[in-house]
């Protein structure tokens, strides 16, 4: 693999004329009071018995992080304290201590509620659904000094979804779906701008994370990346795509739309969408039926039936392409290009600029053609890889050299990312 040039990412920022700092503001929470922001945990816990003993309430300080892994969208960790208003008006502290391990979920609950504690060895907790956790089994409670066996049940709402992986698990059309996101570093429950990522034929979420590294960039950047998983070979409606019509892949992206607005206050103005190969195909078929997102940054992958695509808007778009590519050829690029010029009422001809050969080892170069006269909310742009093939830019090439060449003259994270966040729907 080759390595990163010394300031790659201060050059590239150079590159595009775009100060360092420009995307962090962009993706900066909005507003400054957070008055959207999402509610706290909430814990109920009982105790069965004479005498029973019952506490709901939202944590007032402190979070139980629920997190998924991406390889197979289970949960592999609960785990974090807080506290609580108690049952008779003090403090209660809680403490949950799960992960996940070869005979699945366990670890330990503890509670201390003034004069009761409960404790247990958690075993067996089944897969959450939606964040919430739910458990029964026997614990150990505290009662003035004195110990005793019961039932203890308690029901866990992860409300405000912590930093990390997060896995969807939902029925749409008939069909178990699935998605993986994740909540950068500093997210906080305020609202965040989110970037669709559709992977390509063949291609789970754990892959396109693996070569494109998305989430790791994500993650830093301040930004919501969610990558949905495709039923059967690819995304319904485009080439090689799955076709049966009972999937409805449409419906289930307008589904994970309203998740992410109402479990994980996603930004509704600034949802985006990007795509590789297949998903770069269905990222162009978003951009003609799916008025929700406000960008769009398809790769190796463009629009191919531009008879049924009338999105009744300007598109922002950026396309990203290597001349290379011999599975999807890159003469699909510049027409496609061409037709949401057209569509926004661009320039005919782009405007050509060499940019600088950063890695000169990955044999490749890129043009960026930018398209004139565009209006502000619709500007045109395709990046020709020069010697690149099916591969993302800047990531790993998937397996190795077969789909052609990489190249590590521009980063598709950062091009795509610094493009798309300029933008929001009205």
């Amino acid at each position: 693999m080759t390595s990163h040039p010394p300031g790659l990412r201060a050059r590239l920022a150079a590159l595009l004329s775009i100060p360092l700092t420009a995307t962090a503001l962009a993706v900066a929470p909005g507003g400054t009071a957070h008055a959207a922001e999402l509610p706290d945990d909430r814990l109920t816990v009982t105790v069965a018995g004479s005498p029973a003993y019952r506490l709901e309430g939202d944590l007032s300080s402190g979070a139980i992080a629920v997190t998924d892994t991406v390889a197979d969208y289970r949960t592999d960790r609960i785990q974090g304290e807080g506290t609580l208003p108690g049952s008779s008006g003090g403090t209660a502290q809680v403490s949950f201590r799960v992960k996940r391990s070869v005979l699945g979920l366990s670890g330990t609950f503890t509670l201390r509620d003034g004069g009761v504690e409960v404790s247990a060895k958690v075993g067996e907790v089944k897969v959450p659904s939606d964040g919430t956790v739910t458990w029964e089994g026997s614990g150990t409670v505290v009662r003035d000094g004195r110990s005793s066996r019961a039932t203890v049940t308690f029901t866990l709402q992860d409300r405000r979804p912590d930093p990390g992986d997060h896995a969807i698990r939902i029925t749409h059309a008939g069909q178990e779906r699935r998605a993986v996101l994740r909540l950068p570093d500093d997210y906080d429950g305020g609202p965040r701008p989110v970037l669709f990522h559709f992977p390509g034929l063949y291609e789970a979420p754990w892959m396109a994370e693996l070569f494109g590294r998305m989430a790791d960039y994500a993650q830093s950047r301040g930004f919501i990346m969610i990558t949905p998983e495709h039923h059967g070979p690819g995304w319904q409606g485009v080439l090689a795509g799955t076709p049966s019509p009972d999937l409805d892949d449409p419906g289930f992206v307008e589904r994970l739309q309203d998740i992410l607005v109402e479990r994980f206050n996603a930004d509704p103005r600034r949802l985006y969408a990007s795509g590789m190969s297949n998903g770069g195909f269905f990222t162009s078929k978003m951009a003609c039926d799916n008025e929700r997102f406000a960008a769009y940054a398809p790769v190796a992958g463009q629009l191919n039936d531009q008879a049924s695509c009338r999105p009744g808007r300007n598109i922002p778009i950026v396309l990203i392409h290597g001349d290379g590519d011999f599975i999807v050829p890159y003469t699909t690029a510049p027409p496609a290009a061409d037709f949401w010029a057209r569509n926004n009422g661009c320039g005919a001809v782009p405007a050509s600029v060499d940019l600088p050969d950063l890695d000169p080892k990955d044999n490749t170069t890129v043009v960026r053609h930018t398209y004139p006269d565009c209006p502000g909310d619709g500007p045109v742009v395709l990046y020709q890889i020069k010697g690149g093939g099916h591969n993302w830019p800047g990531g790993t090439p998937f397996l190795g050299p077969l789909l052609g060449g990489g190249t590590y003259d521009i980063d598709a994270n950062e091009v795509i990312w610094d493009f798309v966040s300029r933008h929001r729907l009205p």
